[in-house]
């Protein structure tokens, strides 16, 4: 019973956490990491859709252990996405059911600080906004069912336990000396878990990354741009297979994924014009093209159409990534034809820009359907469409 293992949990925690570091052989750590989670498990209709998890702390034992259930559909971790999750109060007095947002995800990218705070606040204000009408009945209007405000944790100021309280989209919060029965905690679960569950499967709610990402307004002006000899790398045939095999699910575009991509093509524009500028062919500068806000020429099979300080125009393709390593680009069948039709002339090129919210670098690949006839670049088709009828030629 989940009572009796709150309970229990309560009781031996401190001493527990005396110890300072997580010890696997320990009832408290069975009990956070295995035995609540299973409980959980046996609460949920359909269980094979979601991961069931608890922790004590990495090494060091956390201030208050937390268990959640996490849809695969939305997360497989809590450090992203958002999940339903119990989460204990520092002094073991509040028990908080919560579907809230994964903390790491924000930190990674705001920082921790004042920005990442910001960043919560707006993500859930709009999360809330997004999902008011999935709410059923049973859990609104009244002031002993779900809320709308950050949970309370702790009064210490504690930097994480702060992040986790400002992380809850809705909550439900219980004395832990006071719990109602059985039947009701797990009613309010199964509650919150249908409510999650129409939040991941709802089609008008955006994706996980748009929250995340809503908030940056990167600045790029004068932001320093280093770059680096691309160099074709050597994959094992294994290597090559795993990436194959995988491709089928990155195809789905996101909020983030389009942010990534504009920032990319905003720095090489920036980059382009300055190596312009210095060359002393400010009048090239300003016949920068950037497809993406020429309404006349937005797909010509490139981004960017720039030049060389001689005049001779080059046409850049650009791959950005918020990661500091890129292995593969994928390209649509209008860049590939482009680059065959100019291979050889070293005018069309790959930018691969990494990343791109901290200190980007540049790589460039020149021509390469010319480095893939030669054999030092590999391309890969991963899927087929097949047009029930003849394409217009390009």
């Amino acid at each position: 019973m989940l009572t009796d293992a709150i309970r229990n949990l309560t009781a031996s925690w401190d001493s527990y956490r005396a110890g300072v570091t997580t010890r696997k052989d320990h009832p408290v750590h069975r009990l956070v990491v295995r035995e609540i989670p299973e409980i959980l498990e046996s609460w949920t209709p359909n269980s094979a859709k979601y991961l069931f998890a608890g922790s004590d702390g990495q090494g060091n034992i956390l201030r208050a252990p937390w268990f959640a259930t996490l849809n695969l559909d939305v997360t497989d971790s809590a450090t992203k996405g958002y999940y339903l999750v119990y989460l204990l109060s520092a002094d073991l007095k509040t028990l908080v059911l919560e579907i809230g947002f994964g903390a790491h995800q924000f930190e990674k990218q705001y920082g921790r600080g004042k920005r990442v705070f910001e960043a919560l606040e707006t993500s859930v204000a709009n999360m809330r906004l997004n999902t008011q009408h999935l709410i059923p009945r049973t859990l609104a209007g009244t002031k002993t069912r779900t809320n709308s405000v950050p949970v309370r944790l702790d009064n210490s100021g504690d930097y994480h336990l702060r992040v986790y309280e400002r992380c809850a989209i809705y909550s439900l919060t219980y004395e832990t000396e006071n719990l109602p029965s059985e039947e009701s905690l797990k009613n309010d679960y199964i509650e919150y878990l249908k409510l999650y569950e129409k939040m991941s499967e709802s089609l008008l709610l955006a994706d996980v990354d748009a929250y995340v990402y809503e908030s940056i307004d990167e600045p790029i002006e004068n932001k320093e741009i280093r770059v680096e000899r691309f160099e074709p790398r050597v994959f094992k045939k294994r290597n090559i297979e795993t990436k194959q095999r995988g491709a089928g699910n990155s195809y789905r575009h996101s909020k983030k994924s389009d942010k990534v991509g504009k920032l990319g093509e905003q720095l090489v524009v920036q980059f382009e014009k300055r190596k312009l500028e210095e060359a002393g062919r400010s009048d090239l500068a300003e016949r920068v093209n950037w497809h993406r806000e020429d309404e006349a020429n937005r797909t010509p099979g490139w981004d960017i159409t720039s030049f060389e300080p001689n005049g001779d125009e080059l046409f850049i393709e650009v791959k950005a990534s918020e990661g500091q390593k890129i292995s593969d680009v994928e390209l649509t069948i209008n860049e590939w034809i482009q680059a065959e039709k100019l291979q050889n002339t070293g005018r069309y090129r790959v930018y691969l820009v990494s990343d791109v919210f901290g200190s980007p670098v540049i790589q460039v690949i020149h021509d390469p359907a010319k480095l893939v006839s030669s054999g030092q670049l590999t391309l890969s088709v991963i899927r087929y469409q097949l047009l029930l009828g003849s394409r217009e030629p390009i």
